[in-house]
């Protein structure tokens, strides 16, 4: 079994690694999903899941240091895809939220990404795909810690 067990991790490692390699890679192509930058992506599915946030909060959550994620709001900001608004439990700091702009990019790249999802896993179950969301999702928990 512990040799099962090992010849297994291996595979996930590998797949895994080649994986991200390659998802970086389409995204960094002329093949690229859409119009949003990855990192703006994210950080705009956070804001319109989880609704207005402080600049920390966003930070952890995408482990992150502060002052990459504070250039990256603030060239977001920029483009007018999120707002800053003074936290109203404390006035000394700041929350960002979407704005209607923001919503109208990232509902157009999120169709884009859902629509290559769709075609990528075309040949899966729903039962395979179902099973390979719920797995995806334990493992983005395990990286959490």
């Amino acid at each position: 079994m512990e040799r099962e067990n090992k010849k297994a991790i291996e595979q996930i490692e590998y797949e895994l690694t080649t994986f991200i390699r390659r998802a970086v890679y389409k995204d960094n192509s002329e093949n690229k999903i859409g119009d949003l930058e990855r990192a703006v992506y994210l950080l705009l599915r956070q804001l319109e899941e989880f609704g207005p946030a402080r600049l920390t909060t966003l930070a952890d959550s995408f482990k992150l240091d502060i002052s990459t994620l504070s250039r990256q709001a603030s060239a977001v900001e920029a483009k007018g895809l999120i707002s800053r608004f003074s936290d109203p439990s404390d006035r000394r700091g700041s929350l960002f939220q979407i704005t209607e702009l923001g919503r109208e990019k990232l509902l157009a790249d999120k169709r884009m990404r859902i629509q290559r999802y769709q075609y990528m896993l075309k040949d899966w179950s729903s039962e395979e795909q179902k099973l390979f969301g719920e797995l995806l999702v334990r493992l983005n928990e395990v990286f959490i810690d």
